[in-house]
């Protein structure tokens, strides 16, 4: 009897082991974005959620988007004003486009490509286990009690090539506030394409993912660290149930 219970806890014990060692899917580094490219989204005179705005009015300002340097990421400007009380908002792509009536619940979840899913909260030491569109947890949110916020950065892990898994200027920016709510939202626009004809299928470096997002050298392609981990755990399960089979015998 004291031996089964013994094994029962040895693969209770493996099976905890698998589930904690499971790795979040990981993104790749996008390095093939075209620098002939410029989009951004303007946000609306009127904001979605009228709570922050009894008076009407809406934040004020745009978020500008281009390629990093050698088409490394895409270098997110957000310049807002006019910011309600509160704090701190946050801000992300999300899936979808805005409809024509300006509907922000209709514009979907975070944009997500690699189904990381909101849970657990991005961990911006780690920006490639969270999601492409979490712009706010991977590069910070808008403190609390400013009325203005501006800041410039680069995300590895956006595309502006049409096509590819983490293209995002055919989808929409929603700020929320602290509790989530949708407080407005504007769609991707292209205002410069300098480029001599599409930007689909633009020649991705050797070694990059399908759709041109480049995976550097040792990388692993999303989920692959997943998958390797829950491999290397289960085989520990399989060695410790042989064990305490012996024992049993």
């Amino acid at each position: 009897m004291r031996t089964s219970v013994v094994a029962l806890s040895l693969l209770g014990a493996a099976a905890t082991g698998v589930a904690a060692q499971k790795a979040l899917p990981t993104a790749a580094a996008v390095t093939n974005n075209p620098s002939c490219l410029v989009a951004e989204a303007v946000l609306p005179e009127n904001a979605w959620q009228k709570n922050g705005f009894p008076n009407g009015g809406n934040i004020k300002g745009k978020v500008v988007a281009k390629s990093g340097d050698g088409g490394v990421g895409v270098q997110f400007n957000v310049e807002v004003s006019g910011l309600p009380e509160g704090g701190p908002f946050t801000y992300h792509i999300h899936a979808k486009p805005v409809p024509e009536n300006g509907n922000c619940t209709a514009t979907g979840a975070h944009f997500d490509p690699t189904e990381r899913g909101e849970d657990p909260a991005c961990d911006k030491s780690k920006p490639e286990t969270c999601q492409i569109g979490d712009l706010a947890g991977k590069h910070g949110a808008i403190p609390a009690d400013n009325t203005t916020f501006s800041a410039s950065y680069v995300d590895k892990y956006a595309s502006l090539v049409e096509g590819s898994d983490a293209y995002f200027l055919d989808r929409s920016i929603v700020f929320h506030f602290p509790n989530k709510t949708r407080i407005t939202c504007a769609n991707f626009k292209i205002t410069e394409q300098a480029c001599s004809g599409s930007t689909t299928g633009v020649a991705a470096p050797t070694g990059s993912t399908t759709g041109g997002a480049a995976s550097p050298s040792g990388t692993l392609p999303v989920g692959a660290g997943a998958s390797l981990s829950a491999s290397s755990m289960t085989g520990v399960a399989a060695a410790l149930l042989g064990g305490a089979m012996m024992l049993m015998l």
